[in-house]
């Protein structure tokens, strides 16, 4: 049994522990809120210039000319699958959800591939899988902290950069989508090569195109033009997602933690007064024991 002196510094400690995990609740709520504006502000555009390439990419007499669109007979031999973590813990299951997923990914997918290489942007993925029997690729680390399109955008270029060098033929990301402040969803993503239009669709029929455009210059270099944008809008959104979901997950984590301190002080403190009590009580009874003997002397 710890004694009142042990019990008191435990005591002590937990409420340090407390208002460590308090402050950094609060810190990760203030970053929520900014997080949570940035990629709600995103979204919209991400969707819309998605759509738009998928319409200009319809409208294109040879979409599929463009090395950044999918063969309709392509069958890929080398993939890169890119995991977006944290650099940092104190997150819950924010990057074992994403640990896991890539895990159940390999085990299902990778005999369809003759090689998958594994690309990281944050330090949690990359230090997991360090050490397995994987084809770890590039590690991305200087994405990490805080999000701006230029970091994006140097993201998205090495990427394409490594397709079109033919050191891969397909890029997917592994991401947590930001749902809410305490909910994060896995997310599989392709992205690259793009698909044509007429796989695009359900049924593997072609969107009913809208009355004609005129596109100026072509529709061809127009195509070429929102590709390499598109690439870096959505590599900008999903890192969004991330941070979000980052800020969201540390923020529920600090909240648990702080309870689960509060519960525990309780708990010692209570320890403590029962003990502390039967110290007196103990004392009391030495003292009036002492003095009964000293009468029947």
């Amino acid at each position: 049994m710890p004694s009142i002196k042990d019990l008191k510094k435990r005591i002590t400690t937990t409420k340090n522990t407390q208002q460590t995990t308090k402050a950094m609740k609060m810190v990760s709520a203030a970053k929520l809120r900014r997080a949570q504006d940035a990629i709600t502000n995103q979204r919209p555009y991400a969707k819309r210039i998605s759509d738009l390439m998928k319409l200009v990419s319809a409208l294109s007499e040879s979409p599929s000319k463009s090395a950044l669109i999918a063969k309709a007979d392509g069958t890929p031999k080398v993939a890169t699958l890119v995991l977006v973590t944290s650099d940092r813990g104190l997150c819950g299951g924010f990057n074992s959800n994403i640990l896991k997923a890539a895990q159940r990914w390999l085990a299902a997918n990778a005999s369809k591939y003759d090689k998958v290489i594994l690309s990281f942007a944050g330090k949690r993925g990359y230090d997991f899988f360090k050490t397995k029997k994987v084809n770890v690729g590039t590690n991305y680390s200087e994405f990490g902290g805080k999000i701006t399109f230029a970091k994006a955008r140097g993201l998205a270029d090495a990427l394409v950069k490594s397709y079109l060098d033919g050191e891969t033929e397909e890029v997917i990301f592994i991401y947590n989508e930001f749902k809410n402040a305490i909910s994060q969803q896995v997310i599989t993503e392709r992205f690259l090569p793009v698909l044509p239009p007429a796989s695009d669709t359900e049924g593997g029929k072609a969107e009913t195109l809208p009355p004609a455009y005129i596109i100026k210059p072509s529709a061809d270099e127009v195509l070429d033009t929102l590709l390499k944008k598109n690439f870096a809008i959505q590599t900008f959104r999903i890192l969004l997602e991330s941070q979000a979901g980052e800020h969201g997950a540390r923020m529920s984590a600090m909240e648990n933690a702080t309870k689960n301190a509060g519960e525990m002080i309780k708990k010692l403190t209570i320890q403590y007064n029962k003990q502390r009590q039967a110290g007196i009580t103990k004392e009391l009874l030495e003292i009036i024991a002492g003095s009964e003997s000293q009468k029947g002397a």
